[in-house]
C-alpha cells in the first residue's frame, strides 16, 4: 500500500465516477479500477458498491476516506516541512550576544528582517558573557554567539569565529576633566587616573584591551571599579568616578556628562566576533550566519 493508492482512492471517492476520476488523475480508467481492486484486496474489504454504472462508497469506504485524506495531508505536510527545513525556512536558532552589539540599529534591524523573511524560524536572543556563550555552543544550547575579543586562546576545536565588526577605541572622561575638551589625547596622559573597566575573565574582552593599551603606553592602570555593562560604566564616568577606554560605538548611548576623546598616536580597535560550531548542520543557522557575514561592511564604526 502506498500514497499513490490513497490519492487514486480519494479522487474516485470524491468523483464517484471512475472515468472522471481517471481523467482527473491523468491515467486510464482500467488502470484506476485495477488500483482500487488491489487496494480492496490488501484491506480485505469493499470500498465501493459498483452496480448499474453507479459507484457508491460502502460504509468501510466512507470510514477509510476520512483516514486516507488525513494520511495524505500528513504526508504532504511532512514533505513540505522537509523541504522548508532543507532551505532554512523552519527550525529554531538560539543566539547569545554581548549587549554592545545592539547599540547601533544595524544589527537589531538585520535580525528583525531575517525574522520577517523566515517566519517559520524561531529566533531566541540571550544576552550573556563570552564564557557562557562558549559553553552554550558546546552543549548545543546556543547556535550562534557574539562576543568582544580577544577570546580565550584555547577556544574549543569544534568552534570557529569570524570578525563581525572592528570598532575604534576612544577614551571616555567626565566632562569636568581637564582633557575632556581636547581634540585627542595620548593615553599616557591618563597614567595617574582612576580607571573603570569591565569585569572580563583574564585575557579576554575590553578588560584585557584596557590593560594592553595602558601597558603599551608605558604604565599600569589603577583599576578603581570593575563593571559588567557599558551603560553603567558611562554613568559612573559621567559622575566623576574615573576614566576608561571604550568602543566609539557606545556614543549612541548619549550619556550626559561623559565625553569621548580620540586616542592620539595609536590605532586601537575592539573586535566583535561571531562564534559558531565549525561543522554546523542546521540550514536555518547557516542561513543566518551567511546573512550576518554579508552585512559586515554595514556594521563597522
Amino acid at each position: 500500500m502506498d500514497f499513490r493508492q490513497f490519492r487514486y482512492f480519494t479522487t474516485a471517492a470524491e468523483e464517484l465516477h471512475f472515468a472522471r476520476a481517471a481523467e482527473k488523475l491523468g491515467i486510464a480508467q482500467p488502470a484506476l479500477s485495477q488500483q482500487i481492486r488491489t487496494l480492496e484486496d490488501q484491506l480485505g474489504v469493499l470500498l465501493f458498491h459498483r452496480a448499474n454504472r453507479r459507484v457508491e462508497l460502502t460504509e468501510a469506504g466512507t470510514a477509510f476516506l476520512a483516514e486516507a485524506r488525513q494520511a495524505l495531508a500528513s504526508a504532504e505536510k511532512a514533505m513540505r516541512v522537509a523541504r522548508e527545513t532543507a532551505r532554512g525556512e523552519t527550525g529554531s536558532i538560539d543566539l547569545g550576544f554581548v549587549g554592545s552589539v545592539m547599540y547601533r540599529p544595524t544589527f537589531p534591524l538585520l535580525l528583525r528582517q531575517h525574522d520577517l523573511e523566515h517566519p517559520g524560524v524561531q529566533l531566541q536572543l540571550h544576552e550573556m558573557a563570552v564564557l557562557p556563550q562558549i559553553e552554550g555552543l558546546q552543549a548545543h544550547r546556543l547556535d550562534i554567539g557574539i562576543a568582544r575579543g580577544p577570546l580565550p586562546p584555547n577556544l574549543p576545536d569544534e568552534l570557529s569565529t569570524f570578525v563581525l565588526a572592528r570598532q575604534r577605541i576612544v577614551a571616555v572622561l567626565p566632562e569636568a576633566h581637564p582633557l575632556a575638551g581636547a581634540s585627542s589625547l595620548a593615553l599616557a596622559q591618563l597614567a595617574g587616573e582612576a580607571f573603570l573597566t569591565f569585569d572580563d575573565p583574564p585575557g579576554m574582552g575590553l578588560g584585557h584591551s584596557l590593560l594592553t593599551l595602558c601597558r603599551e603606553a608605558g604604565f599600569r592602570p589603577s583599576i578603581h571599579i570593575r563593571l559588567g555593562g557599558v551603560a553603567t560604566l558611562l554613568s559612573l564616568v559621567a559622575a566623576g568616578h574615573g576614566v576608561s577606554v571604550i568602543p566609539e560605538s557606545a556614543n549612541v548611548l548619549k550619556t550626559h556628562g561623559a565625553r569621548f576623546v580620540p586616542l592620539e598616536g595609536i590605532e586601537a580597535y575592539s573586535e566583535l566576533l561571531v562564534l559558531h560550531r565549525r561543522f554546523e548542520s542546521s540550514p536555518a543557522v547557516k542561513a543566518l550566519l551567511a546573512r550576518i557575514k554579508k552585512a559586515r561592511p554595514l556594521l563597522q564604526s
